[in-house]
């Protein structure tokens, strides 16, 4: 006999997988009495999609018994990443549908493709199912600034975007301008990609945008905290901690730089070179040389000392540099909003000094809460917290209540600004030292 198929859209019940009795009400009966008639024994019979098993007994009643729908099959590996808070692993590509497992923030995981927009799917503890896609970041890619036998030196052939991965659904994180040379190492697999770092990001760049430079000193690869236009400054030995003007360097992506003398003579102009040198206690600072014509004209001695900025040369640090746009004795440019991520900082003037707010979402119900009573930095390099900076965690219950429990109340921090973003580094617990946000407000 041949297979008859009948789909069946019933308003009145909610069916669940396992099977379930549904009560026909006067106005339906005649219907649904006509429809297990026509039922033949062989036939094929829907509801939303699902096969069904419907049968009409004598009080009026249908049965409808739905078949277990088959565990879902992940797709292709595209990347290794990790989520970015608690994270439901769902049954469906569908937010509402069951949760079966949920994977803690920053957990590594194995993404797969899953053919639905929006959606990825993944293995975790045994679980198979999908997983939000903007709940994904990849893991960022060895960094080739910090050297090694496989670094090469190169330059790009067009403007070129950096990409947080080689899948078709990586995003991109900065563009390259055209020319720009950079320190690069290909991607073992063969696969056609390089892994490139480029102003505070790193990630792909396919392998055909890089043209290898011959003889390339990779040691004069820069790092992106050399970039940028700077101050150079000499101590008043006499004022103590005042220090003045000299002149203005920029530092170019491409490791050459500028430098021109306050008082308007002849300006310099040559390379930079980065060495990294390794401390006692197993971490590397980076210290770059400005050679002129390959003569040697100053050094920095310390990068970035405590994080905060400046960099120090000779002389025992009476002169440093000092970010261009780093105002003296004016943090009025760090008040507003700014936004890196789920994390959001809110700096707003006191009477004396600048309150710090960060907030930062662990999950939909769950944050974490930092204050900060902050004053400019004597060196003029940022806003810090010297003390008493407090942490928060906060609660909340499906009925919007909160529960709040305080941490700690002896936290320290400081803010600076780099190339028009703000970045956080708490004294303790290290937090933020990645992060660059930008000002939405």
């Amino acid at each position: 006999m041949k297979k008859q198929l009948i789909t069946i859209a019933i308003l009145t019940a909610a069916v669940s997988l396992t099977g379930c009795t549904v009560n026909i009400n006067d106005e339906t009966m005649s219907a649904a009495k006509d429809i297990a008639a026509s039922v033949l024994d062989d036939t094929d019979i829907k509801v939303n999609g699902q096969s069904v098993d419907v049968s009409l007994d004598s009080d009026g009643n249908v049965s409808v018994n739905m078949e277990q729908k088959a565990a879902a099959k992940p797709g292709a590996d595209l990347f290794g990443g990790y989520v970015i808070g608690d994270t439901a692993v769902k049954s469906q590509p569908d937010p509402n549908s069951e949760t079966l497992i949920t994977i803690p923030d920053a957990t590594q995981i194995s993404v797969k493709e899953s053919s639905v927009s929006g959606w990825f799917m993944t293995v975790f503890q045994d679980q198979t199912g999908y997983i939000a896609a903007k709940s994904v970041k990849d893991i960022p890619p060895y960094d080739p600034a910090l050297g090694g036998d496989n670094v090469c030196g190169g330059s790009v052939n067009a403007d070129v975007k950096l990409m947080s991965g080689t899948h078709p659904y990586a995003e991109v994180l900065i563009e390259i301008p055209n020319g720009t040379q950079v320190n690069y190492y290909a991607v073992p697999d063969n696969s056609g990609w390089c892994v490139v770092n480029y102003q505070e990001y790193i990630g792909y760049v396919e392998a055909k945008f890089i043209n290898d430079i011959e003889s390339y000193d990779t040691n004069f690869g820069i790092v992106p905290a050399i970039v940028g236009e700077w101050r150079y400054q000499e101590q008043d030995l006499q004022a103590g901690d005042v220090y003045n003007d000299i002149g203005y360097i920029t530092v170019n992506a491409d490791g050459t730089f500028i430098y021109q003398p306050k008082d308007g003579s002849l300006r310099k102009s040559g390379t930079v070179s980065v060495v990294y040198v390794k401390h006692p206690d197993g971490n590397e600072t980076a210290s770059y040389s400005f050679f002129e014509d390959g003569i040697f004209w100053i050094g920095t001695d310390s990068c970035e000392p405590n994080g905060k900025g400046a960099f120090y040369v000779g002389n025992a640090g009476m002169e440093r540099l000092l970010p261009k746009d780093q105002r003296e004795d004016d943090f009025s440019d760090y008040v507003g909003i700014w936004q890196y991520d789920r994390c959001t900082i809110q700096i707003s003037e006191q009477t004396e000094g600048y309150l710090v707010t960060v907030r930062w979402a662990d999950s939909a119900s769950e944050d974490n809460i930092w204050s900060y009573s902050c004053s400019g930095m004597s060196d003029n390099t940022g806003l810090e917290c010297t003390g008493g900076g407090t942490l928060t965690h906060i609660v909340t219950a499906e009925d919007g209540t909160e529960t709040r429990t305080a941490v700690y109340s002896d936290g320290t921090a400081f803010f600076r600004q780099k190339g028009g973003r703000l970045f956080w580094s708490d004294g303790k617990e290290n937090k933020g030292m990645e992060m660059g946000f930008e000002k939405i407000g």
